[in-house]
């Protein structure tokens, strides 16, 4: 058995978590702070909402174990890794395990559908989300309530577990998520062949192009 450095998250990946966290960070901090930032906590919206839209594309483009369909697997492998963890039973994985992977999904879709009822929203204070105008005020009613009663106290649900589950892997299964996702390799033991992420420049370029294409266009046309 051979120890092989394995090139897993590519560096764009690893930004938008980065970014991702940071930008979280903000739109929370920018609620709670002061009402007079509250443009701000728009802006950031529409910052999360242009990563998240390309964390989406970066799914089926992205570096191999970037890509949804070399991660996402039936919810019962989910479910057979969490009774792994139940019974003590190790599961690593080079990239996302199938428990990990399902709570990806969950996060991408809890986040975008914060900053999209965020762009519907109208806090009645000085805040109105660049969609309310063209939206009834009963669904402007619904927006509001989701974002701000289910939505905050959801994200810091997540977020917390986050957390919990990086600590747990690290002092428990001693599995360390946070270095590969920082530097983007992993050591790993095989003497079978495993594949790596592409990470170029020319793959790195790319990715920014795109990003900052689906960033021109969100704050082009829903600038606050």
């Amino acid at each position: 058995m051979t120890i092989k450095r394995i090139r897993v998250w590519d560096l764009p990946t690893r930004l938008f978590h980065l970014l991702l966290i940071l930008g979280v960070l903000g739109a929370l901090f920018t609620v709670y702070a002061s009402d007079e930032l509250m443009d701000w906590h728009g802006r950031i919206g529409l910052f999360l909402l242009s990563l998240l839209s390309w964390r989406v594309i970066w799914g089926f483009v992205g570096g191999h174990w970037s890509r949804f369909k070399h991660f996402v697997e039936h919810p019962k492998a989910a479910w057979q890794t969490l009774q792994n963890h139940r019974t003590g039973k190790r599961d690593p994985s080079i990239g996302h395990n199938p428990l990990g992977a399902w709570s990806v999904v969950i996060m991408l879709c809890a986040f975008l559908l914060q900053a999209l009822t965020g762009m519907c929203s109208d806090d009645e204070a000085g805040f109105s989300g660049p969609l309310t105008q063209n939206l009834s005020s009963d669904w402007v009613e619904r927006a509001t309530w989701y974002h701000s009663e289910i939505g905050q106290p959801l994200i810091w649900v997540l977020l917390g577990l986050h957390v919990v589950v990086v600590f747990y892997y690290r002092w428990r299964l001693q599995e360390d998520l946070i270095t590969p996702m920082v530097t983007g390799d992993k050591d790993w033991e095989t003497t079978d062949f495993i594949a790596e992420s592409k990470d170029t420049w020319g793959l790195r370029i790319a990715a920014l192009a795109l990003f900052c294409a689906l960033s021109g266009a969100i704050f082009y046309a829903f600038a606050i």
